[in-house]
């Protein structure tokens, strides 16, 4: 489906079949005659997904040779279908950072450190044997590098490109100072809240995250458009307030439950958090909702460290890992 944002800004709602996030916003900036359009993400590597892009480029009579693809982050519910229209001709373009990352195989990484943080082996197979940012990740591509300061000019709009990394290293939203609008991929989400995962470890993403919030609450945005779901009605700056105040809570959420009961593990520690999801209890959780709680609670025990404020300890047989308050 297309929605008429305002002037030539359009939104294609992109479906995401079987995903709590259940749509993706990608935008469309159109061409004044002769030039190329913009699309803005581009849904999973999967055919319900292209289904509905292609619908709506098609409706908004765009052809992938006239239209250029920029991607917010490197998260394959933004990055699936990029490679397939890059093969049709669009020019793709993604931040230098998380192109770079885009190439690096981190998942057996990931899947390492898990074991040492709690997981249990088989339980951490049916995470990735039903992973859609796996299963439906895109194909090798070669996108464009941008960095901070960038300009992109499309249909008359000068879009700054901002660093904002947290969701991802790279993460990059699109900035029109004049027409006062930013599309702000998963950067401020306004129904729910961004992830924030700590699986990359010494990557602090908590505090570049919240320095991030501090960043684009000092922007001048009128029309914020997020990656998903709606603004609910909020501003961005009062929305990126708002989720700094939530990670505060967080973090003292997790200092609560390890001052209670030392020495737990970081799957442990998330099993004790409350959590906004419909399921009767943590042995309930779908495994793929256990991935995303569990890197959320290592972002915010990073941070704790960081501050000086708890303590990793790590058996040196096993390997695993437990954390208590700093001494």
């Amino acid at each position: 489906m297309v929605t008429h944002i305002k002037d030539n800004i359009y939104r294609i709602e992109v479906v995401l079949p079987e995903n709590p996030l259940k749509l993706l916003n990608s935008y469309f900036i159109q061409g004044a005659p002769g030039e190329k359009n913009l699309l803005i993400d581009t849904g999973f590597r999967r055919p319900e997904c292209w289904d509905a892009l292609s619908a709506g480029l098609e409706e908004l009579h765009a052809r992938p040779e006239e239209t250029d693809v920029f991607l917010t982050h490197l998260h394959s519910d933004h990055t699936g279908n990029a490679p397939r229209l890059q093969k049709m001709g669009s020019r793709v373009m993604i931040s230098r950072i998380d192109n770079a990352l885009m190439h690096k195989d981190t998942w057996r990484q990931q899947m390492a450190r898990a074991i040492t943080e709690g997981f249990d082996a088989e339980e951490l197979d049916r995470v990735f044997l039903h992973n859609p940012a796996v299963i439906y990740s895109p194909e090798p591509f070669e996108p464009e590098d941008l960095d901070e300061g960038d300009v992109l000019c499309y249909g008359g709009r000068r879009l700054e490109c901002v660093h904002t990394p947290g969701h991802t290293r790279g993460h990059m939203c699109l900035y029109d100072r004049e027409d006062r609008l930013m599309f702000l991929g998963d950067c401020v989400l306004f129904d729910i809240t961004p992830n924030i995962i700590g699986w990359h470890e010494g990557t602090d993403p908590l505090h570049r995250y919240i320095e991030t919030l501090r960043k684009v609450a000092e922007f001048d945005v009128e029309t914020p458009l997020p990656g998903h779901r709606t603004t609910g009605g909020w501003t961005m700056r009062d929305r990126a307030l708002f989720l700094i105040d939530h990670h505060d809570v967080r973090l003292k959420e997790v200092v609560n439950i390890i001052d209670r009961e030392p020495g737990l593990n970081a799957y442990q520690i998330s099993a004790r958090m409350n959590w906004q999801i419909r399921t009767k209890d943590w042995e309930h959780f779908p495994p793929g909702q256990k991935w995303f709680a569990v890197g959320e609670c290592l972002a915010h025990l990073e941070f704790l460290m960081v501050e000086g404020m708890a303590e990793r300890h790590t058996d040196p047989e096993t390997n695993a890992r437990t954390y208590t308050l700093a001494r």
